[in-house]
């Protein structure tokens, strides 16, 4: 059984398709609000798919660009310390 890396930036792809935004259109989204940083479409697919992490400017950009609140598509890195958790 292969493991593959999730995070909660996955979601964030299933909100693009259904707004019918390319990936080289959401790129030039991202540049248009600001984001100082560089971006290529493999980064925006990597991040999409689980297999990669976007930075806090590029989820914050990303969120702008889909007309979305960063709040609600940026979420810290999990736990891995059991006693982090909260009961």
């Amino acid at each position: 059984m292969q493991s593959t890396v999730r995070g909660p930036q996955v979601r964030i792809r299933d909100y693009r398709e259904a707004l019918g935004i390319s990936v080289n259109h959401l790129v030039d989204r991202i540049k248009e609000t600001g984001y100082e940083g560089s971006v290529h479409p493999d980064t925006i697919r990597n991040v999409e798919l689980g297999h990669k992490r976007a930075s806090k400017p590029l989820m914050t950009a990303w969120a702008k660009a889909l007309g979305l609140v960063p709040l609600d598509v940026w979420q810290p890195e999990p736990s891995k310390s059991s006693r982090d958790r909260v009961a």
